[in-house]
């Protein structure tokens, strides 16, 4: 897929500006149909983006992040994955953004997310 630019600037861009004013249908929009290979620190900001915008989908995208996170760490231990997990839960709720940086942090040492037949 070509990346364009819009009025608006490069398509990365727009997504971080969506993210960043909690603009979840411009994130989502830029995401699947300009952004091709986004990294799973980029799937985790919209992940977040979700869980604070629209709950009620919160759960199921949350599953598939963690998927990604597990085949792109298949050294992972159950303990990443309990610490994975709680956070994950936890961005739903009253300590956001704290899960949200801890989910930072380990989603940083992968720069590429396995391919899938969606972005989310």
């Amino acid at each position: 897929m070509e990346s364009r630019i819009t009025a608006q600037g490069h398509p990365y861009a727009v997504f971080k500006r969506a993210i960043e004013r909690g603009n979840l249908l411009v994130a989502e929009t830029i995401l699947r149909s300009e952004i091709p290979r986004p990294s799973l620190v980029d799937l985790l900001e919209l992940t977040a983006l979700i869980a604070r915008k629209d709950p009620r989908r919160h759960p199921r995208v949350a599953a598939r992040w963690l998927q990604r996170w597990l085949a792109a760490f298949d050294d992972a231990t159950i303990g990443d994955v309990t610490l994975a997990v709680t956070a994950l839960q936890e961005l739903a709720g009253p300590h956001h953004d704290a899960a949200l940086s801890t989910l930072r942090g380990m989603g940083r040492g992968s720069s590429t997310v396995p391919p899938s037949n969606q972005a989310f």
